[in-house]
This record gives structure tokens, sequence and C-alpha cells, in this order.
């Protein structure tokens, strides 16, 4: 079968199993149950049925289109935003909900002991 005909039967086909999803996105089973874990693909692209997990297709790619970050001078929309970054009510720029790095702490250095 050919690669365009394989892809447009994978599409025919919405719903599939786990190990399916985890063969057409390239990476095990295993990697793709960690990043359900760490709740890195969300509860709307898969769905548990008993015990089988039931991944869409057309949902996953829905939610992996929305992820992509769009510059400001790509927009289609005839209205530009004044800032692109987050703000408070008040103008003040949001800080980011991502934790800094913690610097470890200065080593004393060792002394031999003679």
């Amino acid at each position: 079968m050919s690669a365009e005909r394989e892809v447009a039967v994978v599409h025919e086909m919405d719903k599939v199993s786990e190990e399916k999803m985890a063969d057409l996105l390239g990476t095990t089973v295993y990697a793709l149950r960690a990043r359900r874990a760490r709740r890195q693909i969300p509860m709307g692209v898969w769905i548990k049925q008993g015990s089988r997990i039931i991944y869409s297709i057309r949902r996953y790619e829905e939610w992996l289109e929305s992820q992509w970050v769009c510059p400001e001078g790509w927009k289609s929309s005839g209205t530009l935003s004044v800032s692109a970054l987050p703000t408070t009510g008040s103008g003040a720029v949001k800080r980011s909900p991502i934790p800094r790095h913690k610097k470890a702490s200065q080593l004393h250095p060792s002394f031999a002991i003679r």
C-alpha cells in the first residue's frame, strides 16, 4: 500500500487503540502513557473505556495544531493587539508561571589536612 493511501486509510478511522497511536506517533506505548500521566496529552484527546485507552486522531491533530504559537505578523485577523505580552488589569506585565531554576549553593573549598 502506498504511503498516501495508508495515511488516507488511517484518517478514515478516527478512534485507535493506544498501541496504534504510539505506532502512528513513532513512539512507544510506555512513552505515550508517561505523557498522558504527566498531563502532556489532554483528556479530550483520549478516553478510558474499561481497561483500554482509545485515542481520537482528529482531536489529537486539533490539539496539536492549537499548540502552535503564531507570530503577530502572521495572524489573519484584522485586529491586532497592543502587546503580545500578557498583562494584568493595571497594564503591568505578568510574571511567568514557570518557576526559575534554583541555583545550587556554592560549595566550600576543601582543605587538605596533612
